[in-house]
């Protein structure tokens, strides 16, 4: 069975904004509240290594990511309280993208402010959180790919048939959900040229690529295996675009809090969003995409709101490592 994470690869190939002062993705001097927002990342950053160091020892890799999960929604989190100015940037939409790959099935319909709505002020150039969305989408169809077949009724033909051509169009919908929602991107700007090659490489071990030119004939990739729809073509392998030239900015500014509060679900647990300003807000520059590494700004006095991060239980991620970490339910 072919497992893709492939919505990942636009988090961990797309450049880093190159800023003045940089915690994550983010410029915090344009966030609406600058120092709060990075003592809200630094704080996060302590509780992760707590989380690794006081729950991990020889539970292996599904607690790291369990930790980290919580770890990236908990900077999406304070990005969406400190710097809801950018909540439609590029750099918000990266801190997104960061935020799906660790997480076991991720709940996409309840992050905050994503994927953006069309002709949003301070939006990103390249709407990342459509592409991000069709691909988790498409990893979960993935899936589902051996339940479609019937091993009591079919041919072991007609199951190879059948299984290949979902697969083939998984990896097909993986490749062409960028050229559906930005066609005018350069692929090359992100780190992803020759990237149809270089998926057929990372998958030859579960799937032929070449061979999905004649297995997905006569199937609608959609329609037949639950692929998103909106997703207008389903390229062929050596079909797939290129992209254009364009690279990830901004456009535009958003000068006023979307919503004052809005929900967050981590695991099974809501928690609330409260839009804040310390500091007037410094609208959205336009940016342009570059290789800068990550960095946390210095620790600032933790406020309440602070604290607040320090709150989220990560108890239903964690589940399957209850008896180990029974003692820890606040991030």
């Amino acid at each position: 069975m072919l497992r893709s994470s492939l919505y990942t690869f636009a988090a961990i190939a797309a450049a880093r904004l190159a800023v003045a002062k940089q915690v994550g993705y983010f410029d915090a001097d344009q966030c609406a509240a600058p120092d709060d927002f990075g003592s809200c990342y630094d704080d996060a950053d302590e509780w992760l290594s707590d989380c690794i160091n006081e729950n991990c020892n020889g539970l292996g890799v599904d607690c790291h990511n369990a930790c980290e999960c919580a770890h990236q929604n908990a900077y999406t989190r304070c990005a969406a309280s400190y710097c809801w100015n950018m909540v439609y940037s590029c750099e918000y939409q990266l801190q997104v993208s960061d935020a799906l790959s660790p997480c076991v099935n991720p709940d996409i319909e309840t992050i905050p402010f994503w994927p953006p709505p069309d002709n949003a002020n301070g939006r990103c150039s390249c709407n990342l959180g459509k592409i991000n969305k069709a691909q988790v989408i498409i990893n979960q169809a993935i899936e589902t790919c051996g339940d479609i077949v019937d091993a009591s009724t079919m041919s072991a033909a007609q199951i190879r048939s059948l299984g290949t051509a979902c697969l083939c169009c998984g990896l097909s919908g993986l490749l062409s959900s960028y050229d559906a929602f930005c066609p005018r991107l350069d692929l090359g700007s992100i780190g992803l040229d020759n990237f149809e090659n270089s998926m057929a490489q990372l998958y030859s071990a579960s799937i032929d690529w070449p061979e999905c030119s004649s297995r997905m004939s006569g199937y609608d990739c959609a329609a037949d295996f639950g692929y998103p729809s909106n997703i207008d073509t389903y390229y062929q392998p050596g079909a797939v675009p290129t992209g254009g030239a364009e690279t990830l900015h901004n456009i535009g500014a958003l000068t006023t809090p979307v919503s004052q509060t809005a929900t967050f679900i981590i695991g099974n647990e809501q928690y609330l969003i409260t839009a804040v300003s310390t500091d007037a807000a410094v609208p959205t520059e336009a940016s342009n995409s570059s290789g800068a590494e990550d960095n946390q700004d210095s620790n600032n006095d933790e406020t309440q709101d602070d604290f607040a991060v320090r709150q989220m239980g990560i108890s239903s991620m964690l589940a399957g490592f209850a008896a180990a970490i029974a003692g820890l339910l606040i991030l």
